[in-house]
């Protein structure tokens, strides 16, 4: 008997490095939102069950996508696109906002590392994110938005659309390619096609205010 409790707390030694340093990893469930998941469908009622009344909703165009956003008390944001109704983008800058394993603003590196797992931090649109995947739809994207210095999490937005002019060229989108989606409906209506809304989108260029912050 004696022998086996020695055992035990052997194997049980040996394992608290390894548990001690474990870091964390992302999960499907960290790309919803109060019920409120990425790429589903989801129209206003559905959305104001989860947020309560939007304040406030209007259309913006990212990387010439088309998203009507829903804006909420406690800076709470829900992107849907135009062409096909699912939510493609969710924005969260409040401060009382607790994620998974109970991280809030303010979530040390070290915490963030922890709970989702740790990777390089990217400059996108003048702002300093952990970006991190789906790892069962890679088109979705969980950002974390840290103070530069601190690195602390300042915010958060869950997200299906491009994150550069670059990804956007390429098709970067869960959904599909929009813009080519929206040059066949215009062929396939017998329509002229206006090029001007291409030539003239409300891209995200290095530095400036990401489109859905402004």
């Amino acid at each position: 008997m004696r022998r086996l409790w020695e055992v035990f707390l052997l194997v049980l030694f040996l394992g608290l490095p390894l548990t001690a340093g474990a870091e964390g990893r992302v999960l499907p469930e960290d790309f919803a939102v109060r019920g409120v998941a990425l790429g589903e469908a989801a129209d206003e009622a559905a959305i104001a069950k989860a947020f309560g009344t939007p304040l406030f909703d209007t259309e913006k165009s990212v990387f010439g996508i088309r998203v009507k956003y829903y804006t909420f008390k406690k800076k709470f944001s829900v992107g849907v696109s135009v062409s096909t109704g699912k939510v493609v983008d969710i924005v969260i800058e409040d401060h009382d906002y607790a994620a998974r394993d109970d991280v809030r603003y303010g979530a040390t590196p070290h915490r963030i590392a922890a709970v989702y797992g740790k990777n390089d931090r990217e400059q996108i649109g003048g702002l300093t994110w952990n970006v991190y995947r789906n790892p069962e739809k890679p088109g979705q994207k969980l950002m974390l938005e840290v103070e530069p210095g601190t690195w602390i999490l300042v915010s958060w937005r869950l997200t299906s659309l491009p994150l550069t002019e670059e990804e956007a060229d390429l098709g970067g989108g869960e959904e599909e390619d929009w813009q080519n989606a929206d040059f066949n409906a215009h062929i396939l209506e017998g329509k002229d096609i206006d090029m001007s809304a291409l030539k003239n989108r409300d891209e995200t260029e290095q530095g400036a205010t990401p489109p859905w912050k402004r």
